[in-house]
């Protein structure tokens, strides 16, 4: 056959062919140009991406990089690596949890912990510059977070430390991998979001794994410090300061740039005051309270206030409490900011031991208790004989603390001031215990809300006055409380006026469990007022302290030489008494009047006639006298024998003591003696 004989293809068809191959060879070269195109502008977005992760990055790795040194002190680097990964967990973005790393004044902070965190900061940016999208960014941020938290989150102790021997640190691998593969599925739409997440993740992983290493190396060498450090402010608590010159020397031999060990040592050798001791505090103390070691010029300068004094220079030591005065709130924030390794070691709180440890700091670093100037002002005010200037002292260190609203320490204070200044603090205010503290649940708004307000029951107004509520929760010890300011500061208590504080919200997290209205224990207030400090308790609180007073007195009778001061105060208000019968359209009341002087006793009052047990319908003080009012006791004269006793009971945490009166023929009452319990 001949080949080219062969029936010829339609001319259309041909065309139709033609134009197919132009068409698809349209389309292959559009797709291709179009891949092109996408993969290029892709490829110089991530590349913008990388670029200004750099920059954004950069600021924080230079400041690493520039604060690097071989001088390392163990107190500062805890404060900040706790304080800059409490940052990451609060941050909303990358951006802020990178000017923190920058601002941070990293010196001091051993070079490991800082090539750490410099590997953590390229693994992040490495995982972010790869994000071109705002979600992917954000997700890429969230995820990078989560993953060192976690790798924190189990860096486990072996043993125990704080106030024990010191414990081991380590990295729990298999609780981390564990835990972050609950991540990987938690966050499984998240990761979606994010390119390369898997090739990056490993890397960042492992970048967090390294910066825990080292983060519990320097947390094993800081509990090692915290040992030590502990144990001389329990001696301190004690007044062993043999034990605490002891302690504070080796937790300075391994922290020499730490400051309450310093602090704790100066004291020591104060209390010790030999020459050579006094000498070696003054040099101790000189560069912090000349301010050329920052953060401890308050308490230093206080402290040297303290060695002045024991030296006899008052008028020097005078003049340090005051400087100290000044500069307690000017260095209230950065040394309530050094409290942040306490806040980490939160299980102090859960012992009494670890509790006074944190509050003697706490103290320290604010100026409260001991390390307050202004009462050592009002010491040596009283000391003198000028009580109007012990007085005022007293009112501006409470002042002090309004301004600065540091109201957790006030217990603190309040302690120190009855023991070390007795009844001249007393006197200030010593018609406390006509003060009643009234908290009823509020039904408005959400939470568990009191309402608050205190019947003054007193002779006297009180002026600009503040109210702090202190609860105590279940699972905390006794005597300590969580201090709650009032609502509102009011211009004046009026005398025998209940006044409103206004609404205080009690919910509160304690040891990291919420704590509500039905886990109260106690509840009692301090009130601050331009007239005094004055404990406002409840009616229930008082009757709890007259109750354990007692079976304390049972336990351990007090010595008789005590008893009779009380009861020859009892009897002198007895004998200057009066005692009225006052005849009612209703019922009569018997009126008794008492020296005002009996306010010092705090006493609960009952009357008792035959078997009936009267309590006082009112119980005031107007001037110089304490009025009593018992209603109903025309009818008990009237149905018993007109001869028998009336006695008054007054029940008080110093003893019970019972004056007697009996009717006289004319129908009024003689005073007819004193007997104690």
């Amino acid at each position: 056959m001949d080949r080219t004989s062969s029936t010829p293809r339609p001319s259309g068809l041909r065309s139709c062919f033609t134009v197919g191959g132009i068409v698809a060879g349209a389309v292959i070269a559009a797709g291709g140009i179009g891949w092109w195109w996408w993969s290029s502008h892709e490829a110089a977005a991530i590349a913008a991406q990388e670029q200004a992760a750099e920059a954004a990055f950069a600021p924080a790795k230079a400041k690493l990089a520039a604060d690097a040194t071989d001088d390392v002190d163990i107190d500062k680097t805890v404060r900040i690596l706790h304080q800059v990964d409490e940052a990451m967990r609060h941050q909303g973005d990358v951006h802020e949890y990178l000017a923190s790393v920058a601002r941070e004044d990293w010196r001091g902070v051993p070079k490991d912990v800082l090539e750490a965190r410099t590997e953590l900061l390229d693994a992040e940016l490495t995982l972010y510059g790869k994000q071109t999208e705002l979600d992917a960014q954000e997700a890429s941020w969230s995820l990078s977070r989560d993953i060192v938290l976690t790798t924190l989150s189990v860096v486990s102790v072996q043993g125990q430390g704080g106030i024990v021997p010191a414990a081991k640190f380590a990295v729990d691998r298999e609780a981390a991998e564990r835990r972050l593969e609950e991540l990987r599925t938690q966050q499984s739409e998240r990761r979606e979001l994010i390119r390369d997440v898997d090739e990056q993740e490993r890397a960042l992983i492992e970048a967090s794994m390294k910066y825990a290493g080292v983060w519990a190396k320097y947390l094993e060498e800081y509990d090692r410090v915290c040992y030590h450090r502990d144990r001389a402010w329990m001696a301190s608590g004690r007044g062993d300061w043999a034990e605490v010159e002891s302690e504070a020397r080796a937790a300075i031999a391994q922290a020499p740039h730490e400051k309450e060990a310093h602090m704790l040592l100066a004291r020591a050798l104060i209390e010790g005051g030999q020459p050579e001791q006094l000498t070696e505090a003054r040099i101790l103390l000189e560069p912090f309270a000349s301010g050329e070691t920052p953060g401890a010029m308050a308490p230093a300068l206080l402290l040297r206030g303290t060695l002045k004094e024991r030296e006899g220079d008052l008028i020097g030591a005078s003049d340090d409490y005051r400087h100290a005065s000044l500069a307690y709130p000017t260095e209230a924030e950065r040394l309530a900011d050094a409290l942040d390794p306490y806040k980490m070691r939160s299980s102090l709180r859960k012992s009494k031991a670890g509790a006074g440890i944190v509050e003697s700091y706490s103290a320290t670093m604010v100026g409260a208790g001991w390390f307050s100037p202004e009462l050592h002002l009002a010491r040596l005010a009283y000391a003198r004989g000028d009580r109007e200037a012990g007085k005022q002292a007293v009112i501006d260190h409470f002042e002090r603390r309004r301004a600065q609203q540091q109201w957790d320490y006030i217990l603190a204070d309040l302690t120190w001031a009855q023991s070390v200044l007795g009844d001249d603090f007393a006197s200030i205010f010593p018609e406390e215990d006509w003060l009643d503290l009234h908290a009823e649940k509020s039904y408005l708004g959400m939470g568990s809300k009191f309402t608050v307000s205190v019947d003054n029951r007193s002779a006297h107004p009180l002026k600009n006055a503040a109210l702090v509520l202190c609860v105590r929760f279940t699972d905390m010890l006794g005597g300590d409380y969580v201090t709650l300011a009032g609502e509102r500061t009011v211009p004046e208590l009026p005398a025998h006026t209940t006044t409103d504080f206004g609404a205080v919200d009690v919910d509160t997290e304690v040891f990291g469990k919420l704590r509500t209205e039905d886990d109260i224990v106690d509840l009692r207030a301090i009130l601050v007022t331009d007239d005094g400090v004055l404990w406002v308790d409840t009616e229930k609180y008082k009757e709890e302290r007259l109750r354990v007073a007692r079976e304390k007195r049972k336990a351990e009778p007090p010595p008789p030489t005590e008893l009779d001061r009380w009861t020859r105060v009892a009897d002198e208000a007895g004998r200057e008494a009066t005692v009225t019968r006052d005849k009612g359209l209703v019922q009569d009341t018997l009126e008794i009047e008492l020296p005002a002087k009996l306010v010092w006793l705090k006493p609960k009052f009952t009357l008792h006639y035959g078997e009936a047990t009267l309590v006082a319908d009112t119980n005031v003080v107007e001037g110089d006298k304490i009025k009593l009012r018992f209603k109903g006791i025309g009818d008990l004269l009237s149905r018993g024998d007109p001869a028998r006793e009336a006695d008054l009971v007054c029940e008080s945490v110093f003893g019970t003591f019972t004056l007697s009166f009996g009717p006289t023929p004319d129908g009024g009452w003689t005073y007819l003696g004193a007997k104690a319990e």
